[in-house]
């Protein structure tokens, strides 16, 4: 395990906020003056990695059973996980487009951003878990 388990001994919601906020740092920088752009790509990060948060907690619980079925149940509900993921996206997408409370094409962007990163970090945690 050496260096790889490294990463799983940082708590993935740190990972996640450090992450956002890299992400709004890295926004404020290329757009200065327009705290809504930079908003909705914090918004969209942090939606995206608080949906990888708790998709992580859900398999860590299911990997606890210890049974022989552990892995098929893992793998079932990571599929329904990604489903309720896309649905959750849309209704946070739909909410801030009718609500306009920070820049959507921002909050977009930042979900976008986020789901790649998020994804990522996401499977090399689970990738540890099994």
């Amino acid at each position: 395990r050496g260096n790889d388990a490294t990463m799983t001994r940082v708590p993935f919601a740190g990972v996640v906020a450090a992450l956002t906020a890299a992400g709004a740092l890295i926004a404020a920088l290329l757009v200065p003056g327009r705290w809504a752009v930079t908003a909705g790509v914090a918004l969209g990060m942090g939606v995206a990695g608080a949906f990888a948060a708790i998709a992580l907690a859900i398999l860590r619980r299911l990997k606890g059973v210890g049974d022989s079925q552990a892995t098929s149940r893992m793998v079932n509900a990571y599929l329904g996980l990604m489903l309720a993921r896309m649905l959750g996206y849309l209704a946070f997408i739909g909410a801030v487009v009718v609500l306009q409370v920070v820049d959507p094409l921002s909050f977009c962007a930042g979900l976008i951003a986020g789901t790649i990163v998020f994804q990522v970090v996401e499977v090399v945690y689970i990738r540890k878990m099994s």
